[in-house]
């Protein structure tokens, strides 16, 4: 089984901008019934993940109208959810998958490829864990 086997396509992901702001980033979460997104750049760059949390923080920290209306990349980001390459070994997967929900997977460019969820991970990496 290789991490390609595993990959969610970028094309079947929801993702945020970097530009969107904290309104946006909650619009979507909620849409699309997510906790967690990765943030890309305008040339699919992944930039990180933004949690629910993040978000959540933010907004307790400020007034509310300019606390939403701040672009993603202003705000403090707790999670570092790294980025694997496609030949990513298992172990390493694995490792990264332990802290979060996915885990992004980039090109030697580090434009997104897509992601692989733990879900998947652990079902098939680890079947007498799920």
């Amino acid at each position: 089984m290789t991490i390609q086997h595993l990959l969610t396509p970028i094309t079947e992901i929801h993702w945020l901008f970097a530009s969107d702001t904290v309104r946006d980033a909650f619009d979507h979460l909620e849409t699309y019934e997510l906790t967690a997104a990765p943030m890309l750049d305008w040339s699919g760059r992944y930039l990180g993940t933004v949690t629910e949390a993040d978000l959540r923080r933010h907004l307790a920290n400020g007034e509310r109208e300019a606390a939403l209306a701040t672009r993603l990349t202003e705000i403090e980001r707790r999670a570092r959810n790294l980025p694997v390459t496609i030949d990513c070994d298992a172990e390493t997967l694995v490792f990264h998958a332990a802290s979060h929900l996915f885990v992004p997977v980039v090109d030697d460019c580090d434009r997104l490829l897509g992601i692989i969820d733990r879900k998947r991970i652990t079902r098939t990496l680890l079947p007498t864990a799920a």
